[in-house]
């Protein structure tokens, strides 16, 4: 057994804290990932940025009671992040021995039985994504120096992954894409499911129904603005909620147009050529006017 290579590694359950609403879409992709985990089959989520998916995966490790790890790809993940390397201080020391080995993500929840979600494993290389097909094929790994280890029963990856049109990402390997077994897409919620999850995620005090349905208004309308690229996610929308939330608490009145302005800024991304603070004034004005 490699159960040792972890020891010194802090992979515990995961404590979960924060406020999910299995409705709608949600309901359906959380039983679709049971549906995969009792037939062995490889799930992959899809949608675009916000709409849930990383939130998604924790909870349902959660509920499953098992390790999670995750790790975001980008086109500088390279298969060592994903599988670990040894301890160069160490190895000088005493060689490439398994104390001197720090294992990665991937293989940390391969020997612990847990949950690992590759996320945004579209903007990975084909290089890297290949470090899975093992794994997901023979549910082993090779380490270099220590030999091929085997996951346990309950190892299982979700795979993550954005619209292939998004900017910044690769296509999946075919080889890859055979290996995922179940793709189950995300949008953005229906309009009452989402100002669910954006009550839900408030604090205690509550806002008025008339400035949260402005708010929601504005994150709807930056979904059928044309120059963005990146329209506002619920994690936008929430972020906005509870700056507007915070304000009410210090102040009597409170400017929906700046705070809205401020959050807007990093909340959305806009097509090259596009004058950001130009377009963000105008379609907080059009959607919610220049009033208080």
């Amino acid at each position: 057994s490699y159960l040792e290579l972890i020891d010194k590694s802090l992979v515990d359950k995961q404590d979960f804290n924060q406020k999910v609403v299995i409705k709608g879409q949600y309901k359906v992709a959380l039983e679709l990932l049971q549906d995969a985990t009792d037939t062995g089959l490889t799930p992959i989520l899809l949608g675009p940025p916000g709409t849930g998916k990383t939130l998604l995966a924790r909870y349902f490790a959660h509920q499953q009671n098992r390790p999670f790890e995750w790790m975001t790809f980008d086109e500088a993940t390279k298969p060592q992040h994903l599988v670990g390397a040894f301890d160069p201080a160490i190895t000088l020391q005493k060689g490439f021995v398994k104390d001197a080995f720090v294992p990665g993500p991937l293989t940390r929840m391969m020997l612990k039985g847990g949950l690992f979600l590759a996320n945004e494993l579209n903007r990975a290389t084909e290089f890297t994504q290949n470090t899975l097909l093992e794994p997901l094929e023979e549910r082993t790994i090779l380490i270099p120096h220590i030999g091929r280890i085997q996951a346990q029963d309950e190892f299982l990856m979700i795979g993550a992954a954005n619209p292939d049109d998004l900017a910044g990402t690769y296509r999946l390997s075919e080889a890859l894409k055979d290996r995922l077994k179940v793709w189950i897409t995300l949008t953005y919620p229906e309009p009452e499911i989402e100002l669910e999850i954006i009550r839900a995620n408030l604090p205690e005090t509550s806002l008025d129904e008339t400035l949260l349905q402005k708010i929601h208004s504005l994150i709807l309308a930056t979904r059928d603005f044309k120059e963005l690229n990146r329209p506002a996610s619920i994690r936008t929308a929430i972020a906005l909620a509870r700056l507007v939330a915070a304000r009410i608490k210090k102040e009597e009145t409170v400017d929906l147009h700046e705070l809205a302005y401020s959050v807007l800024q990093g909340g959305v991304q806009f097509r090259p050529g596009i004058n950001k603070d130009r377009a963000i004034r105008k379609l907080i004005t059009k959607t919610i006017g220049n009033g208080e």
